[in-house]
């Protein structure tokens, strides 16, 4: 696949099964997840004496590496592990061959890329190959922080659906987030269903996103995201009635 630059001079690639680029064009691939995912789920987490993480899907490794990068920066001391599924073994084949942003560990991408695993001191990551919903029956333990960034609910339901938000739901912690790109209204009213409390994130410089919680109110000060609105599904529902959640096929 032939690198794409998008608006920040980070690359991303178009998935032709799925018809959708990894990352925005317009918002810049690296800019892209540090302002939907790092700077929301950090600013949320970054109290807690150990983390565990779910990136879904590894894709490009943009978020994994992205957060990596900056916890390091940042001084984070706890002990924490990042869970990763991915289906497209050819896609990480391909990875080495590509220019990635400087401040994005490619030693740390080159090991996960050939042994499916990096540790370092209080730091292990884990990249499962195989489709996310599967990889999900298998993990352990409770999750505080989940990048829900697959392709789109258009083009990929079956990672959107409410039987999938009540999955993430039962394997997260209390005061989870789940940071993602999309503001679909199906989507959020299948997350709603499965618990999770939505909001919208005001970003300064890249598109509106979203988070999930399980705490209503969270009080967060979240860098570049000048307001934090909650979402009244209710609402969405009364001045819409024909809105369906998303299930999974039966």
């Amino acid at each position: 696949m032939l690198e794409v630059l998008t608006q920040d001079s980070s690359f991303t690639l178009f998935n032709q099964y799925f018809g959708e680029h990894y990352h925005n064009l317009r918002d810049g691939a690296l800019k892209e997840t540090m302002h939907k995912h790092i700077y929301p789920s950090f600013a949320y987490a970054f109290y807690k004496d150990s983390l565990k993480v779910l990136d879904i899907c590894f894709g490009l490794g943009y978020n994994t590496l992205a957060l990596i990068s900056y916890t390091r920066d940042r001084g984070y001391k706890g002990v924490w592990e990042i869970h990763s599924p991915e289906i497209d073994k050819t896609l990480l084949a391909s990875l080495n061959a590509y220019n990635y942003p400087k401040n994005l560990d490619k030693h740390i991408l080159n090991k996960l890329i050939t042994e499916q695993y990096y540790e370092e001191k209080k730091l292990k990551v884990y990249l499962h190959l195989g489709e996310a919903r599967e990889t999900l029956t298998h993990l352990k333990g409770s999750f505080d922080i989940v990048f829900q960034d697959a392709f789109s609910p258009k083009k990929n339901k079956m990672l959107w659906t409410y039987e999938y938000f009540k999955k993430l739901f039962e394997m997260t912690s209390g005061d989870c987030i789940i940071t993602t790109y999309s503001q679909n209204s199906s989507m959020l009213y299948s997350a709603y269903l499965a618990g999770f409390i939505p909001y919208l994130l005001k970003q300064k410089e890249v598109r509106d996103s979203v988070i999930f919680t399980k705490v209503a109110n969270p009080c967060l000060e979240i860098e570049n995201v000048s307001k934090i609105i909650a979402i009244d599904i209710p609402h969405k529902i009364a001045l819409n009635k024909c809105l369906k959640a998303l299930y999974d096929e039966k």
